[in-house]
């Protein structure tokens, strides 16, 4: 059951449009043409009650049966398993195979404690691209409210500093963090909640590299986390939209699931105008025109910088080449418990994933995914992490470039072990091989 209103203030914004499209080299470019016209916004509010049917709660436990979840604490959650089926459009097979990939990763890197993880919630990192996870938005609803001042992110520091593994985990806890305050609700009330992400775009300046973060290390981000958490945004209110959302809107839509399409709104006004339209003032932090004490986070700026040249020549970065079309696979053998670091850099985009077996075996389908495998967009840092062997056995790290017909991309990488007097050792791999 579905119900709107539709508010009677609207706003009128002039428009420049803009082509955005990648030049044969994969680089980002930008071409404006003067035709301008008023385009006319309506602020909606809509409240949808989603809840499966008796029909999808037979698909549901056809799902939950197909990847023996009957025993699984997240699948003893209906709401949780409907997202899936929902997003997948009811198609039960691709919703299992999807959901089975996630329940794995959540026992693999242990999901549910990323929201006790004190390392994330105090990295430096939090302070220059933060998103306030504030709460329940109305007394009479039960959706989970999320705040960004995206206006105020130094964009350019961000895509000339940051390293991929760190964002990607933050945002994981922050995610995770939103999927457990929306079941909390969700079990309060009997009914199904979500985030009502709200993202402020005052202060934001078009450039060329605002186009290459958000068709690049966001558009990664997000479509990571969509991956994983589906269905769990039922809003999102872009508020103080410059004259420019059109080209925004145009980078990033190619690249959203056609049910977020559905979820965004977007307004030029202010974000304490807009956002109350949502959620009750008792429930909002007084910067937002609320009763609470708190305070919504601004973010650091300028985005620390990194010596570049020095952080390359402190490793030895090996170049591994793969071919338009190809995967190329490193094998190593590693013992529970054992240290790993990691370098990794890249100027194009490319697929990374880890895989562990018991066995010595090519056959993919048999292997285990370890980490949250993604997309890797191309940025300047040399990105490093530490991994914690959990078994013994065979780890496969595959460089997936299957996306591309033409061109092959160069991954520069290295592993490192420390031995008992902390000399830093390089790891060789058993085997590289393509696929």
């Amino acid at each position: 059951m579905c119900s709107s209103y539709q508010d009677s203030k609207s706003h009128f914004l002039l428009f420049r449009f803009t082509r955005v499209y990648r030049s044969q080299s994969g680089s980002i470019v930008v071409g404006v043409y003067v035709e301008e016209f008023s385009l006319h916004f309506f602020l909606q509010k809509e409240e949808v009650e989603m809840s499966p049917s008796p029909t999808e709660k037979e698909a549901i436990l056809r799902i939950i049966d197909s990847i023996d979840g009957r025993d699984d604490d997240y699948c003893a959650h209906e709401f949780n398993v409907y997202r899936w089926l929902v997003a997948y459009g009811n198609d039960e097979e691709e919703a299992a195979k999807a959901l089975k990939r996630h329940l794995n990763i959540r026992k693999t890197i242990d999901l549910n404690s990323f929201v006790e993880k004190v390392e994330l919630e105090e990295d430096e990192l939090n302070k220059y691209v933060p998103i306030d996870v504030i709460g329940q938005n109305h007394p009479d609803d039960n959706k989970v409210l999320m705040f960004e001042r995206t206006g105020k992110i130094d964009i350019s520091g961000l895509v000339d500093n940051v390293l991929m593994h760190k964002f990607m985990q933050i945002k994981l806890k922050m995610m995770e963090s939103v999927h457990q305050k929306v079941v909390a609700a969700e079990r309060k009330t009997g009914r199904q909640s979500g985030g009502l992400f709200v993202m402020d775009l005052d202060g934001i300046s078009f450039s060329t590299k605002l186009i290459s973060v958000l068709t690049g290390p966001y558009r990664i981000m997000w479509g990571t986390l969509f991956d994983h958490y589906p269905q769990l945004l039922q809003k999102i209110i872009i508020v103080n939209a410059p004259s420019f959302v059109n080209v925004l809107h145009s980078a990033c839509s190619p690249f959203l699931p056609d049910d977020y399409k559905e979820k965004i709104v977007i307004t030029s006004e202010s974000a304490i105008d807009a956002i109350q339209k949502h959620v009750d003032k008792s429930f909002l932090p007084s910067d937002l025109g609320g009763e609470l004490p708190r305070k919504t986070s601004l973010p650091s700026a300028p985005f620390p910088k990194t010596n570049k040249k020095e952080e390359k020549e402190k490793v030895n970065l090996v170049a591994i080449s793969v071919p338009a079309g190809k995967y190329v696979v490193q094998k190593f053998e590693w013992k529970k418990g054992q240290e790993i670091e990691f370098f990794l850099h890249n100027e194009s985009s490319f697929h990374y994933f880890m895989f562990h077996s018991e066995d010595d075996t090519r056959d993919m389908n048999s292997w285990r995914e370890m980490t949250v495998g993604c997309e890797r967009p191309a940025l300047s840092q040399v990105d490093s992490w530490k991994y914690t062997v959990p078994s013994n056995g065979f780890y496969f790290i595959r460089y997936g470039n299957h996306n591309s017909w033409y061109f092959s991309t160069t991954v520069n990488t290295n592993h490192f072990i420390y031995n008992e007097n902390g000399v830093k050792i390089a790891l060789t791999p058993i085997e590289i091989f393509n696929i």
